[in-house]
């Protein structure tokens, strides 16, 4: 897995040719000083060009330089260079560097541009509960800068509590230790915090200026989003996707990277989702090699089905039978069916739908969960992702199967919704719901609720700096309906208050924004093991955390974005 993911990753920036990359030949021949030539160079002249940069940097009375090489496998050690003129920091930090005797794969320049001197206590104030993963600034504990940490080393260590706002002086002064550093007795009552702008260089010959952007959008290197980039980037999610997957069916369910921790609890609804993603990046990639640990994913979602009799089944969600469950492994099931014109699981989903069938109420509500045991009310109602999961779910095996009993039950959901203002949620879910809905029951009803789940939620979108993976799939499903609405001429209410341009410039932003969370090898090099998140999306805001379903969210959005993008962009030209 490990190996193909970094090819791949490497294929990302290489296949697209608006990058105008040519590879680089990493010879054996090649010895260690010319890769470290060559490296420094290809960052050096991308520092050189910038102006801006090189402004700010003058300013500084004592010139800062970082370098952090990495092979690819092991964490990146990170030297510092200081000194009166910029070029001798520099050379000061490139000696160091080329004495780690690392093989540099991947290599970044990190200048300091800012200093700013705080106290601790006023530090410890400033991240006591703050968003995890937000300190975005390095802490230099004497103004020479001896001993320094960048914050991407803070971070991906873990050596600050976002629940107290403390440095962690026992791991700190451990890796001073180990990198031949003098030992803190304490943390200094003055820190020196002071920002970067960095430059990188992988085994690719180019180099790219990182951005500098706020929360989660900094530290890493910028695309242009069109197709072309959107199915390498499903290349990469998809194979790490797929090598989770273990012989069983299982997915390995997630890692907390810092500490290299496997997450031990399993959620079968968050499996069903997964799967169902995979098959539509699959859809993406055409790539023949995810249909083997598709298959074995859909198997064990198979096996997780409990029957109450030959045609009515419930996905077990640990003794509880799930409403929500059924919906989306009915998602899954479905968009297998249709992509690859299987007929396998037919009879399960007949069986998943008539579940749901059995769990709505005569109000149009679905009850949540049943026992196993007897089918007696568990939990009426605990979220509402499960309604809209079990609403889009009996679409999706309406439009299989053309049984009209499902889409009667989602048009009985659609109004309970509706009645009951669900649109105040904001959901992914119900805005996937209803553009599946408003395909077969194009009413204009319908088409109300369905844009005012996401009006005047679009504006928060283009302004929240947090992942918030789902919103991409909330206002991509919002737009095909949007876009199916406008083509249909159906009068509605809503079409002539609803701010288009507001929707555009929301999925422009989100599209963006959700790139943050994927991890390339200029974030991947500083954690412990590099080629555990590399490929992956992480949540900056929960450690870092690596789960099946945020891969399925951030890539849903993805999807949907690929599918309608030359629509999108039609209307952008407008």
């Amino acid at each position: 897995m490990l190996k193909k993911i970094t090819a791949l990753i490497l294929s990302l920036a290489v296949m697209l040719p608006c990058l105008g990359i040519n590879a680089f030949a990493d010879n054996d021949d090649i010895r260690m000083n010319g890769r470290y030539n060559l490296k420094y160079k290809l960052v050096y002249d991308e520092f050189m060009k910038d102006t801006e940069t090189l402004e700010e940097v003058g300013k500084l009375d004592r010139k800062v330089v970082f370098i952090s090489v990495s092979d690819g496998e092991q964490q990146a050690k990170t030297v510092c260079g200081t000194g009166k003129k910029l070029e001798t920091a520099l050379e000061r930090a490139f000696t160091k560097a080329r004495a780690t005797d690392v093989t540099p794969l991947w290599f970044k320049l990190d200048v300091v541009t800012r200093v700013e001197e705080k106290s601790y206590t006023d530090f410890k104030t400033a991240y006591a509960g703050s968003v995890g993963g937000s300190l975005r600034q390095g802490i230099a504990f004497n103004d020479y800068f001896g001993r320094a940490l960048l914050e991407t080393q803070i971070n991906s260590n873990g050596w600050l509590s976002y629940e107290t706002g403390e440095l962690d002086l026992e791991a700190i002064n451990k890796h001073f230790r180990r990198t031949g550093k003098m030992q803190l007795e304490k943390i200094p009552e003055n820190l020196y915090l002071f920002n970067t702008q960095s430059y990188f260089t992988d085994s690719i010959n180019t180099a790219y200026k990182l951005t500098t952007g706020k929360f989660s959008n900094s530290g890493r290197r910028t695309y242009v989003m069109n197709k072309e980039r959107l199915e390498a980037i499903a290349e990469v999610s998809s194979h790490y996707l797929a090598d989770m997957v273990g012989e069983d069916g299982k997915f390995i369910y997630g890692y907390y990277p810092i500490d290299n921790e496997e997450l031990e609890d399993y959620n079968i609804i968050r499996h069903a989702g997964t799967v169902w993603n995979l098959i539509l990046q699959y859809d993406m990639t055409k790539d023949k090699s995810l249909l083997g640990p598709i298959e074995k994913a859909l198997d064990y979602l198979e096996d997780s089905f409990h029957y109450m009799n030959g045609t009515t089944a419930f996905l077990n969600d640990r003794g509880t039978l799930n409403v929500g469950g059924n919906g989306i492994s009915l998602l899954a099931f479905v968009s297998y069916t249709e992509i690859t014109g299987s007929s396998k699981y037919i009879h399960l989903i007949r069986s998943a739908a008539n579940g749901i069938l059995y769990m709505q109420k005569e109000n149009g509500g679905f009850t949540h969960t049943l026992y196993k045991s007897n089918y007696k009310v568990h939990k009426d109602y605990i979220t509402v992702f499960y309604d809209g999961e079990a609403m889009y779910g009996l679409l999706r095996a309406y439009g299989l199967l053309k049984d009209k009993r499902y889409l009667a039950a989602a048009e009985k959901a659609g109004d309970y919704f509706i009645d009951n203002n669900y649109e105040t949620l904001n959901s992914h879910w119900i805005s996937y719901g209803f553009n599946e809905l408003t395909k077969y029951s194009p009413e204009e009803r319908f088409f109300n609720f369905g844009l005012k789940n996401v009006h005047g939620y679009t504006e928060k979108l283009t302004r929240v700096v947090t992942a918030a993976h789902t919103t991409n799939e909330t206002i991509n499903a919002a737009f095909e309906l949007y876009h199916r609405l406008k083509q249909s001429g159906i009068k509605c209410d809503m079409l002539e208050e609803f701010d288009e341009a507001m929707l555009l410039k929301a999925i422009d932003k989100r599209v963006f924004y959700g790139m943050n969370y994927f991890v390339q090898p200029e974030q991947a090099m500083h954690f412990k093991d590099p080629q555990l998140v590399l490929g992956s999306f992480v949540v900056r805001e929960d450690k870092f955390r690596i789960r099946i379903d945020d891969i399925q969210h951030f890539m849903g959005g993805y999807y949907l974005y690929w599918k309608n993008y030359d629509i999108i962009k039609s209307y952008t030209a407008e």
